[in-house]
C-alpha cells in the first residue's frame, strides 16, 4: 500500500523582531484558507526572538485573529533540498470582523505607502541587499570579495539562485562579501511591498538552503563581536502615478528633488 505526501504551504507574518512565524495548511486547501484564513493569537507579537513572552504581555492568553494569505505573495520552489517543496505565502492578520489589526506589519507597511502616496502622489520603488554568514561550511581561506571566495561554496551560490528564480524572487548578484564566509545577495526592484515580500522569501529560502548542506545562515547583525557585521541595505526611489522617476533633481542638493530630500531628512530625523 503506498500513500503520497501532499506539500504544505505556510502562510506567514513576519514580527517586529523579523522572526517570520506562520501556519501550515495543506496546499489543496490553500484556495479555501485565502478566504477564511488561519487562526491567530495578539500574543503571538509578545513572543521575542529568544523564545520567551515579553512581560507585561498586554494581550494576555485570550483573543482571536485571523492570518489571510495574499496568494499575489507566494513563493514556491522545489530547489532547496527538502524533501518538499519551499512553499510560503505572506499574509495579513486581521480581527475576527475582518478589519486590519493594529499589530500586523504587512499592514502597517500598506498603510504608510498609502499616506505617502495620499500626501505627495508618490509611490516607492524598492530592492533589499542581504548579507549573511555562513557557519559550519569549513571553506578554505580566500581574499575577501574575490572568485575564489565565491568558488570555494560552490555549488551553493548557483543553488541559491535558481532557488531564489524559481520562487519569483528575481535575483540580481551573489557575491563573497568581505566578512570570513559572509556572502551578499540582492533582487531586482519592485514596488515596496513586493520587495518587503520578497526580502523574508530570501532569507527564509536562504536559511533553509544551507541547512540542508549542513550549515547555518545567518543574518544577524553581528555573529561573534569580532565579527564583521551584517548589513541589509534598503534601496528605494519614487515614482508619480504615470510611473515617472521623482527622485532625482540635479538642480537641487544632493541631485534629490524636494518631495526626496523632504522623506530623506524625515529618515534622518
Amino acid at each position: 500500500m503506498t500513500s503520497t505526501v501532499e506539500p504544505l504551504v505556510a502562510v506567514v507574518t513576519t514580527d517586529l523582531s523579523a522572526v517570520t512565524r506562520g501556519r501550515f495548511v495543506a496546499e489543496s486547501k490553500l484556495q479555501k484558507t485565502a478566504t477564511t484564513g488561519v487562526g491567530w493569537l495578539q500574543a503571538n507579537l509578545s513572543l521575542t526572538p529568544f523564545n520567551s513572552i515579553v512581560d507585561p504581555n498586554p494581550w494576555g492568553s485570550s483573543g482571536d485573529l485571523r492570518l489571510i494569505p495574499d496568494l499575489e505573495a507566494r513563493f514556491r520552489t522545489t530547489r532547496t533540498g527538502s524533501a518538499t517543496p519551499f512553499d510560503m505565502v505572506a499574509g495579513d492578520i486581521v480581527e475576527l470582523d475582518g478589519s486590519p489589526w493594529l499589530g500586523c506589519t504587512r499592514t502597517m507597511l500598506k498603510d504608510a505607502l498609502a499616506d505617502l502616496k495620499a500626501a505627495t502622489g508618490l509611490s516607492v520603488i524598492a530592492a533589499f541587499e542581504h548579507e549573511f554568514n555562513v557557519a559550519d561550511g569549513g571553506f578554505a581561506q580566500a581574499h575577501s570579495m574575490s572568485f575564489a571566495a565565491l568558488r570555494r561554496a560552490d555549488p551553493f551560490a548557483p543553488n541559491l539562485m535558481a532557488a531564489l528564480e524559481e520562487a519569483g524572487v528575481v535575483p540580481e548578484v551573489v557575491i563573497a562579501e568581505f566578512g570570513d564566509e559572509q556572502f551578499e545577495v540582492t533582487h531586482e526592484p519592485a514596488d515596496a511591498l513586493t520587495a518587503a515580500d520578497r526580502a523574508v522569501a530570501i532569507r527564509e529560502i536562504t536559511r533553509e538552503l544551507a541547512r540542508n548542506a549542513g550549515w547555518r545562515a545567518s543574518f544577524a547583525p553581528k555573529t561573534a563581536p569580532t565579527a564583521v557585521g551584517n548589513g541589509v541595505h534598503i534601496h528605494f526611489s519614487f515614482v508619480d502615478e504615470a510611473g515617472k522617476p521623482m527622485t532625482y533633481d540635479p538642480a537641487l542638493a544632493g541631485g534629490l528633488s524636494a518631495k526626496a530630500g523632504a522623506f530623506c531628512a524625515g529618515v534622518l530625523r
